[in-house]
C-alpha cells in the first residue's frame, strides 16, 4: 500500500505542487528575514554609536566648561603680582559658580602657591613645580590636563593648567599722557572703578570700559574726553585682538590651575546602559580609567590601567568606530569607541549575543512562519489533490469492478467538464450492461425450464445478444474515444500525472470491449450467423503477426516465448482472421496462467489421406489443470473453476469460440494438461478449404 501511494497520481501531484511552491516561498521568506536581520544588526550598531557619540558630546561640553574657567584665570596676568588676600574673591567666584571645581589657583613661575579657591591663604608657600601639569604649562602648552585619584577626596579628578603670560601696557610712546588723563577721568565712573577693583589692572579696566561705552556713544561724553583719544585707544585694542596668538615677547609669569572632580562625567557614564550587559567607560590618553559604572575601577591610590583592554588598545593605536573582540572569558563583545579633542576616549560596548538577540529572535520567528506556511501549503495541496482526483478515482474503481463483472456500478460525478461527460457515458454503458445481462439471465432461466423451447429460445437469445452487443459497442467506443482524447489534452496541457489513470480507463474499456466481442462471436456462432471468409495467405506471415501482437502479454507476466517452425510452411487457404484469433487465444491463455515461465509454440505440417494439414502446438509451464477441470474447459461461460475466474478474470468464452472456429474450418482443438506442471493445446487445421463448406461437415465437426 505504501509503495502504491508513492507511485500514485496523488503523491506526484502533491510533490509537484510542493516543489513548485514551497522552495520559492521559503527563498522569499529567508531573503526577507535576512534583510530584516541586517537592519536589526545595523540598528544595534548604530545604537552603540549614538550612545558613544552622546557621551563624547557630554565630555566635550564638560571639558569646555573647565577650560573656560581656566582661561578666566590665565588671561589675568595681575594675579601673579597681586597680594594673596586680593586673589581670594576672584578664585572663590569660579569655585562657587562651578560645583564640580574643587580648587583654583594661580601659581607663580617659580612653583610657589599662597592661595586656593577655597579661601585658604598659605603662610608657608607650597612648591608645586614638580607637578606634571605645572611643567606642561611652563613648556608653553595652552592646556594641560592631568588625571589622578584625589588623595584628599579619594575620587577621580582632573587638574587643568594653562600658562599666565604678561601683557603689554597701553602706556606706550607719546600716547602715555593721554592714557593717563583718560584713566584719571574714568575713575569717576562706577563701572571703571569696579573693573579696577575686580581685575586689579588699570590697563585691562581701561580697555573694557572704552569698548563698552564706545558701543553707545561716539566719545566718552560722561568724562569729557575727546573722541580722538577714544579712537586711538580702540585702535590699539583692535591690534591686540587681531593677533590672537600671544607674541613671543610675552613671557610666562605663572600658571593658572583648576582642579575638577569627575563626578558629573561618572554619572553620565553610569547612566549609559545597553540592555542587560552593555555599559560605557572613559579613559585618558594613556588608557587609564577616568569614569566607569563599577566603582572598583575608579577607587584606590592610582587610576586603573585599561591599556590592555582590547577595545582600549583598538582606539589607542589610532582607530575608532565599531570593533568586535573576545574577552578573556571567551565572551564576544561589540564596542564603539570615539576619541575626543582633548585626547580622551569614550567607549560603549555590549555583549554580541545580546546585541544580536533581536536578530536571532527574528530568525526563529521566520523559521516558525516558514514552517506554518509549508504546513498550510501541504494541507491545501492535499485537499486540492483530493478534490481533483476523487472523480477520477471513483471512475477508475467503477470501471475496474465493471470489467470484473459487477454490473451494478455507477459513478456520481456532477461536473460539466470532460470527466463529467466520461462519467455520464460510463453510467449509460453500465446501465445498458445491467439491462442486457438481466435480459440474458432471464432468457437463460427460461431455456432451463423447457428443453424443447430452449433451442429456439437460445437462438432468439443469441440473436438478441448479437444485436445488443452492437448497441453496447457504441457507448463503449465513446468511452475509449473520450479517454484517448483526454490523454491527448492532458499531454498538451502538461498534466502528465492524469495520463496513467486515463490509460487505466482506456484499458478497462478495451478489456470490456474484448469481452463483448467474445459474447458477440459466441452468439453469432450459436445463432448460425457466423460465416467464413476464405482467402489465401502465408502461414509464416500469419505466425509473425500473432507473435508480434502477443509479445506484450507474454512479457507482462515475465514469461519467455520460444517458437519452433520450419522456415517455409507454404500457403494456406482459409479464414485468416479466425486462424489468427484461435492461435492468439491459446497463447493468451498460456500467458495468463503462467508467471515467470516459458511458453512454447511449435508449428509443423503433415498429410492425412493425401491432404495437407497444419498443427499448432502451444505448451506452457503454468498452473496446469486436473482432469475434472479439463472436462469443463470447452463449455460456454465456464472456466476451470470459480477461483480461476476470481483470480485471472475472463468470461470462459475464449476456448469455446476457438473450438467452434476450428470446427467451422474443418479442424479441432485438443488439450493435454497436468496439474501444477502446465498444459498443451493443439490446433489441427486443413491447409486448403473449399469455397463453400458443406453444412453437414460443420455440424458433424
Amino acid at each position: 500500500m505504501e509503495n502504491k501511494f508513492f507511485i500514485s497520481l496523488r503523491f506526484r501531484m502533491i510533490a509537484m505542487i510542493l516543489l513548485g511552491v514551497v522552495p520559492p516561498m521559503l527563498i522569499a521568506i529567508l531573503f526577507a528575514s535576512s534583510q530584516a536581520a541586517q537592519i536589526i544588526r545595523q540598528e544595534a550598531k548604530e545604537n552603540l554609536m549614538l550612545r558613544a557619540t552622546s557621551l563624547a558630546d557630554s565630555v566635550t561640553r564638560w571639558d569646555e566648561m573647565n577650560v573656560k574657567s581656566l582661561m578666566t584665570l590665565s588671561q589675568n596676568a595681575a594675579f601673579t603680582t597681586m597680594e594673596a588676600e586680593k586673589q581670594i574673591p576672584s578664585l572663590s567666584a569660579i569655585y562657587r559658580v562651578y560645583p564640580e571645581i574643587y580648587g583654583t589657583a594661580v601659581v607663580k613661575s617659580n612653583g610657589l602657591n599662597f592661595t586656593s579657591g577655597t579661601g585658604i591663604v598659605h603662610r608657608n608657600p607650597i612648591n608645586l613645580s614638580h607637578r606634571e601639569w605645572f611643567q606642561g604649562a611652563l613648556e608653553g602648552h595652552d592646556i594641560t590636563r592631568s588625571a589622578q585619584i584625589s588623595r584628599t577626596y579619594e575620587q577621580p579628578a582632573v587638574t587643568f593648567s594653562s600658562p599666565v603670560r604678561s601683557i603689554p601696557t597701553l602706556l606706550r610712546g607719546d600716547k602715555g599722557e593721554l592714557v593717563s588723563q583718560l584713566q584719571t577721568k574714568l575713575k569717576e565712573i562706577p563701572y571703571y572703578k569696579n573693573q579696577i577693583e575686580v581685575t586689579g589692572i588699570y590697563d585691562k579696566a581701561t580697555e573694557d570700559t572704552v569698548r563698552t561705552y564706545q558701543m553707545d556713544y561716539p566719545g566718552l561724553i560722561a568724562t569729557g574726553i575727546a573722541d580722538p583719544l577714544t579712537l586711538e585707544l580702540l585702535g590699539i585694542i583692535k591690534q591686540w585682538e587681531e593677533k590672537k596668538v600671544p607674541p613671543p615677547d610675552r613671557p610666562i609669569i605663572g600658571v593658572a590651575v583648576v582642579l575638577t572632580f569627575l563626578t558629573e562625567l561618572g554619572k553620565a557614564v553610569g547612566a549609559v546602559r545597553l540592555g542587560h550587559t552593555g555599559y560605557a567607560f572613559m579613559v585618558d590618553e594613556k588608557g587609564r580609567v577616568l569614569a566607569h559604572p563599577e566603582a572598583k575601577y575608579v577607587t584606590g591610590d592610582e587610576l586603573t590601567d585599561f591599556s590592555k583592554h582590547p577595545a582600549v588598545q583598538h582606539i589607542l593605536i589610532g582607530n575608532s568606530g565599531l570593533y568586535a573582540f573576545i574577552d578573556e572569558n571567551n565572551v564576544s563583545w561589540l564596542s564603539h569607541g570615539l576619541r575626543i579633542a582633548n585626547g580622551w576616549s569614550v567607549i560603549a560596548l555590549q555583549q554580541e549575543s545580546e546585541v544580536l538577540e533581536r536578530e536571532q529572535f527574528f530568525w526563529r520567528l521566520s523559521l516558525i512562519v516558514a514552517l506554518i506556511a509549508v504546513l498550510i501549503v501541504c494541507a491545501f495541496t492535499w485537499l486540492l489533490a483530493n478534490r481533483l482526483l476523487k472523480p477520477i478515482t471513483g471512475l477508475t474503481t467503477a470501471a475496474t469492478k465493471l470489467a470484473e463483472g459487477d454490473w451494478q456500478q455507477s459513478v456520481d460525478v456532477k461536473s460539466n467538464d470532460e470527466i463529467g461527460i466520461l462519467a455520464n457515458t460510463f453510467n449509460q454503458m453500465a446501465k445498458q450492461l445491467r439491462v442486457s445481462f438481466s435480459i440474458l439471465d432471464a432468457k437463460r432461466e427460461e431455456a432451463q425450464k423447457a428443453r424443447e423451447a430452449a433451442e429456439e429460445a437460445n437462438k432468439v437469445k443469441s440473436m438478441f445478444v448479437a444485436n445488443m452487443t452492437h448497441e453496447l459497442r457504441t457507448p463503449l467506443n465513446a468511452i475509449i474515444g473520450y479517454s484517448e482524447m483526454l490523454q491527448e489534452e492532458a499531454a498538451d496541457m502538461g498534466m502528465e500525472d492524469f495520463i496513467p489513470d486515463l490509460k487505466k480507463i482506456d484499458s478497462a474499456g478495451r478489456h470490456l470491449l474484448a469481452l463483448i466481442n467474445d459474447v458477440l462471436d459466441f452468439s453469432k456462432v450459436e445463432a448460425g450467423k457466423m460465416e467464413l471468409y476464405l482467402e489465401t495467405f502465408s502461414i509464416n506471415m500469419m505466425i509473425q503477426d500473432v507473435i508480434f501482437t502477443i509479445q506484450p502479454l507474454i512479457e507482462k507476466n515475465q514469461n519467455a516465448l520460444e517458437v519452433t517452425s520450419p522456415e517455409e510452411l507454404g500457403m494456406m487457404h482459409s479464414d485468416v482472421t479466425k486462424v489468427r484469433q484461435c492461435l492468439f487465444n491459446l497463447l493468451s491463455n498460456a500467458s495468463k496462467f503462467t508467471e515467470n515461465g516459458k511458453i512454447f509454440l511449435s508449428v509443423e505440417s503433415y498429410q492425412v489421406d493425401a491432404l495437407d494439414w497444419i498443427r499448432f502446438r502451444v505448451t506452457d509451464t503454468g498452473i496446469g489443470m486436473t482432469p475434472e477441470q479439463t472436462s469443463k474447459l470447452f463449455r460456454a461461460f465456464m472456466q476451470a473453476d470459480s477461483s480461476t475466474t476470481r483470480k485471472y478474470g475472463g468470461t470462459g468464452l475464449g476456448l469455446v469460440i476457438t473450438r467452434q472456429f476450428c470446427q467451422m474450418m474443418g479442424g479441432d482443438v485438443i488439450v493435454e494438461s497436468e496439474f501444477g506442471k502446465g498444459s498443451t493445446f493443439i490446433i489441427e487445421l486443413p491447409t486448403q478449404l473449399k469455397d463453400k463448406e458443406p453444412e453437414s461437415d460443420e455440424t458433424s465437426a
